[in-house]
C-alpha cells in the first residue's frame, strides 16, 4: 500500500490536487467528482501528447469538447500541468532488459527519468550482488563514477528496504564494482560516509569493512573523509559505547586517519552525560556520574594520541558548558603529557574559574603554574653590558665595603662630605647601605641639600641602592616632606625593618588604635612604598578598622572597592573572619566574650554583607565557610537571615534554571556550575536545614502566629515546614536534593515529637514534645503540601503511620539516651 501511494504522490496530476486542497477548501462530497474530472483531462492530454500522428487531432478536440461542457460550471482552481513525454515513457523497460536496449534508451543521464519509474529504481537499485554483471545502469562505465546516479539509488533503497538497501548500496559500491572511489569531499561524499557509518555504529562487521575501505584509501591516495573519526569515535561514545570507541581510537591514531589535535572533536560526546547530573535526584545516581568519571574516558582518547596541543581548546569548552570542575582535574593530565597553554589567555579562564569557585590549593597552584609559566619567559634576558651597568650601580667592585664603616665615617663631625667622598672614591666603593644614607641625610641642611649630595654621588659612580629607606628618603626630600622626612630619620627602626610588610601593617594597626598620628603617617608612608600596585592601600585600611572593631568604617572601605570594581583579598577575608566572629567548638554554640554580650546574628551578617559585594567581583570564600556561618544562624534560631543568606548562594553560585532566576533581582550574579553549591549544601546540610525547621518553640498560645506561607501557592503552614520550603526553593536554582536523607531525617523529626517515649539528650526536644499543640494528622500533612509530593513517605502515613513516626533508632542515639540519667524531680518538670 505505501509504495502505491508514494507513486501517486510523485506524478504532476498529485500536486494539482494537493494545491487545489490548499487553495480552496473543498467538501468531502465533492472530491470525487472534481478528482475524476482532473484524471480525464489529464488522461486526455497525456493521449494527445503521445499520439502525435495518429488520433492526435480527435484527442485534442476531446479535451475541448469536454472544456466547452464544463465551462458553464465553476472553473478550477487549480492548473493543470502537461507531463513531457520521455524517452521511457514511449519505450516502458520491464525487468527482462538487455543491454541493447539500454544502450538504445539510456545514453543520457538517467536520473531526472529515473524518479518518475519506482519499477525501474527498483531494479537498477538491485546492485548489492555479483548476478546479472552489465544488466545495470552502474555497470557501465560512463555511469559507474555517477555518483548522482549513486546517491538516488541509495535514497530509494533505503526507503524501501533501510539499512539492508544501505549494504545493497555499500555491496555495488565495494564488491560488485570494484574501481568505483567514494568521493571524500563535498555534501555529495558526507551523504554517502554519514550514512555508511550510521550503519556501521549499529552494526560492527559493517563498521569493520567501511573502516578498511577507507583505510585503503588513505594508504592508495593519502585521501579521507575529514569528519570519518568524528562520525565513528563521537557516534560510538554518544551512545555509551566506550571500549568500542577506544578500540576505534586506536587504529585511527595508528594507521594516520586521524591527528592527535583529532581527539578534541570527541570532547563534547564525552561530557554530554552532564545532563544526567542537572536531571538527576538519587544521590547515587549522581555520585555514578561524577565528572572524574565522565573525563576519565577522555584521558583514555588522550593516551592513544601522543603529541597533542589542546589545552586551550579543552579549558575553553569545559568551562563553557559549565564543566569548570573537570576543567581543574584535567589540568595536571595535560600537563604530564607536555601539552602547556601557548598564552596566558588560554588558561585564564581556568584561572578565573579557579578564583571563583576552586579550593584554596587549587588556586594557588594554578596561579604559581601560571606565573612560572609565562613570566619566567617573558622576562627578557640581561645584555653583557646590561649586567656590566647593574654591577656597577649596584654592587661594590673590588674590596667590600660595610655599612656601618660608611655610616661612622659620615657621621664623623671632624670629616666633611668632600673628604668622606675622596675617601670613598679611593677606596674603589661603587655603592653605600641605608645606614650610611641615614647618616649623610642627618648631617645635611634640609631636603635639597640631601637631593644634592646624592646626585653628587652618582656622578661619582656611588649608589645608595633600591631599598625602601632610600626610596623613601629621595620620595620624601623631593616632595619636601620635612617632618615626615625627619620622623623617618630619627626612628628608631633599623632600616632592614622596612622590608617587612607584615611588621609595618602591624605597627600601623597598633599607631591607629593608640591615635598616634605621628606615627601613623610615618607607617603609613612605608606602606604605600611597599605595596606601589595598591597606592590607596583599601585592604590594608580595612584589616584596620576590623582591628580596632569599627565596622562602619570597614563596610565604607568595602563599598569603595566595590564600585572600583575590584573584591577583597584573600587575606583581608581571613582577617574578618578572624576578628569578627566569636569562636566555638564543634558542635557547641560560641561562648560569649567575657563582659560582652553575644550578638551571632551581627558578626555573621556583618560578614555576609561582606561578601555580598566582593564575591561577585572575584573573591574566593572557601565553601566551608559558609556552611560555618549556615551553622551559626541555625544553630542560634535565625531563620529569616538563613533562608536570606541560602537564597543568594543559589543565586550566586548555581546552574541557569530559567524558573528560579525569572523571580531573582535584577544583576544578581550568576555562577558557571554548581560545585560550590554542591559542598555547601551538602547531604549533612540538607538534614541541618530540616532539622533547624523543627526546632522552633511553639505552645497553645503561640500556634496561631507560628506559621509560614508557601512561596509558591502563598498557602498557610505551620513553621516546622520551613526547612522542606527552603530545600525546595533550593532546589529550583539546580541543587540536586537528597530526598532519602531528608525523609530520614523528617521522620526522626517525626519520632521526636509523636514516637514511642525514649529519654532525649538534647532538651530542646524534650521541650518540643512536651509542648507541642499539634496532632500528627497535621503535621504530617502540612510536610506533604510543602514538598508538593504525596508519595514524600512512600504512603506509611496511610498505610502503617506507627512505623512512620518511629524509624529506627542508630547505635550512637542509643548509647546517648542511656547515658542520659536525670533525678526524678527534674524528670517530672522536663519530659
Amino acid at each position: 500500500m505505501r509504495p502505491a501511494l508514494l507513486r501517486l504522490l510523485k506524478r504532476p496530476s498529485a500536486i494539482s490536487v494537493l494545491d487545489s486542497l490548499a487553495a480552496t477548501p473543498t467538501g468531502i462530497e465533492q472530491l470525487e467528482s472534481r478528482y475524476a474530472r482532473l484524471r480525464c483531462q489529464s488522461r486526455c492530454a497525456h493521449q494527445g501528447a503521445v499520439d502525435d500522428n495518429v488520433g492526435g487531432g480527435s484527442a485534442v478536440q476531446g479535451v475541448e469538447t469536454r472544456q466547452q461542457t464544463a465551462s458553464d460550471r465553476r472553473p478550477f482552481s487549480f492548473p493543470i500541468y502537461e507531463i513531457e513525454p520521455s524517452e521511457t515513457d514511449r519505450y516502458p523497460i520491464s525487468s527482462t532488459l538487455t543491454n541493447q536496449t539500454s544502450e538504445k534508451h539510456d545514453s543520457k543521464c538517467p536520473v531526472k527519468s529515473l524518479r518518475l519509474h519506482p519499477e525501474r529504481l527498483e531494479f537498477e537499485s538491485d546492485v548489492g550482488h555479483c548476478n546479472d554483471i552489465g544488466t545495470r545502469l552502474v555497470d557501465r562505465a560512463e555511469n559507474m563514477n555517477d555518483f548522482e546516479l549513486w546517491e538516488e539509488l541509495l535514497k530509494f533503497r533505503q526507503r524501501h528496504y533501510g539499512d539492508k538497501g544501505t549494504q545493497d548500496i555499500w555491496e555495488g559500491l565495494t564488491v560488485r564494482l570494484r574501481g568505483v572511489r567514494v568521493p571524500v569531499n563535498g555534501e555529495r561524499a558526507d551523504f554517502f560516509w554519514q550514512n555508511f557509518v550510521k550503519l556501521g555504529l549499529r552494526r560492527d562487521l559493517f563498521l569493520i569493512d567501511v573502516m578498511e575501505y577507507a583505510m585503503d584509501l588513505h594508504r592508495r591516495e593519502g585521501q579521507s573523509w575529514p569528519r570519518l573519526y568524528e562520525s565513528v569515535v563521537g557516534g560510538l561514545l554518544d551512545r555509551g559505547l566506550t571500549k568500542r570507541a577506544l578500540r576505534w581510537n586506536k587504529k585511527f591514531q595508528a594507521s594516520g586517519l586521524a591527528s592527535p589535535n583529532d581527539v578534541l572533536q570527541v570532547l563534547l560526546p564525552v561530557i554530554r552525560p552532564t545532563s544526567l547530573v542537572e536531571s538527576a535526584r538519587d544521590w547515587y545516581h549522581v555520585k555514578a556520574v561524577r565528572p572524574s568519571s565522565l573525563l576519565r574516558t577522555f584521558r583514555l582518547l588522550c593516551r592513544s594520541a601522543e603529541g597533542h596541543e589542546i589545552y586551550g581548546q579543552v579549558m575553553s569548552t569545559l568551562i563553557a558548558q559549565g564543566y569548570g570542575e573537570g576543567a581543574i582535574s584535567i589540568h595536571p593530565f595535560l600537563v604530564a603529557r607536555n601539552d602547556h597553554p601557548k598564552s596566558r589567555s588560554e588558561i585564564q579562564p581556568l584561572l578565573d574559574y579557579a578564583r571563583k569557585y576552586g579550593f584554596w590549593d587549587e588556586n594557588k597552584k594554578l596561579q604559581e603554574y601560571a606565573k612560572k609559566q609565562f613570566e619566567s619567559k617573558s622576562k627578557p634576558t640581561d645584555t653583557p653590558g646590561d649586567v656590566s651597568e647593574n654591577t656597577k650601580e649596584h654592587a661594590p667592585d673590588g674590596t667590600p665595603f660595610k655599612d656601618d664603616i660608611g655610616a661612622r665615617l659620615l657621621a664623623t663631625r671632624a670629616l666633611n662630605f668632600d673628604m668622606v667622598l675622596g675617601g670613598l672614591k679611593m677606596l674603589g666603593v661603587s655603592a653605600i647601605g641605608p645606614r650610611s644614607l641615614r647618616e649623610l641625610a642627618v648631617r645635611a641642611h634640609g631636603s635639597q641639600d640631601i637631593l644634592e649630595k646624592i646626585k653628587t654621588l652618582r656622578q661619582a659612580g656611588i649608589s645608595i641602592g633600591d631599598s625602601v629607606f632610600a626610596r623613601l628618603v629621595q620620595k620624601l626630600a623631593s616632595q619636601n616632606r620635612d617632618i615626615l622626612l625627619s620622623d623617618l630619620l630619627l626612628s628608631d627602626q633599623h632600616p632592614d625593618v622596612l622590608e617587612d610588610k607584615a611588621t609595618q601593617e602591624s605597627l600601623l594597626i597598633s599607631y591607629y588604635i593608640a591615635r598616634d598620628v605621628q606615627q601613623y603617617n610615618m607607617a603609613l608612608a612605608i606602606l604605600a612604598e611597599l605595596h606601589p600596585e595598591d597606592p590607596d592601600l583599601l585592604d590594608i585600611h580595612f584589616r584596620k578598622h576590623i582591628a580596632a572593631s569599627d565596622l562602619g568604617a570597614a563596610s565604607k572601605i568595602v563599598d569603595e572597592l566595590t564600585l572600583r570594581g575590584k573584591p577583597l583579598s584573600e587575606d583581608s577575608l581571613d582577617f574578618m573572619a578572624e576578628k569578627v566572629l566569636t569562636p566555638r567548638r564543634p558542635n557547641h554554640r560560641p561562648n560569649s566574650p567575657p563582659g560582652q554580650p553575644l550578638d551571632t546574628k551581627r558578626e555573621v551578617m556583618f560578614i555576609f554583607r561582606i561578601l555580598q559585594r566582593s564575591v561577585p567581583l572575584g573573591g574566593y570564600v572557601n565553601p566551608f565557610f559558609w556552611k560555618e556561618m549556615l551553622k551559626r544562624l541555625g544553630m542560634e534560631g535565625h531563620w529569616t537571615e538563613l533562608r536570606e543568606c541560602c537564597l543568594w548562594l543559589a543565586r550566586q553560585y548555581g546552574t541557569r534554571n530559567s524558573e528560579f532566576w525569572a523571580t531573582a533581582p535584577a544583576g544578581t550574579p550568576k555562577g558557571q556550575d554548581d560545585r560550590m553549591l554542591k559542598l555547601i549544601f551538602s547531604p549533612p546540610m540538607q538534614t541541618a536545614l530540616v532539622a533547624w525547621g523543627f526546632k522552633s518553640q511553639v505552645t497553645s498560645a503561640t500556634a496561631v502566629k507560628a506559621i509560614c506561607f508557601h512561596p509558591t501557592t502563598n498557602e498557610p503552614l505551620i513553621q516546622w515546614v520551613r526547612g522542606l520550603l527552603l530545600l525546595r526553593e533550593l532546589e529550583q536554582a539546580g541543587l540536586v536534593l537528597q530526598k532519602r536523607v531528608i525523609v530520614e531525617t523528617t521522620r526522626h523529626r517525626l519520632a521526636t515529637l509523636f514516637g514511642r517515649f525514649n529519654l532525649s539528650h538534647s532538651r530542646l526536644n524534650r521541650v518540643l514534645r512536651r509542648q507541642n499543640p499539634y496532632r500528627w494528622q497535621r503535621v504530617v500533612g502540612d510536610i506533604l503540601r510543602a514538598w508538593g509530593d504525596p508519595s514524600f513517605f512512600g504512603g506509611l502515613e496511610k498505610i502503617e503511620p506507627t512505623k512512620l513516626m518511629n524509624p529506627g533508632r542508630t547505635p550512637s542515639s542509643l548509647r546517648r539516651s542511656a547515658q542520659t540519667v536525670w533525678p526524678r524531680k527534674r524528670s517530672r518538670n522536663d519530659v
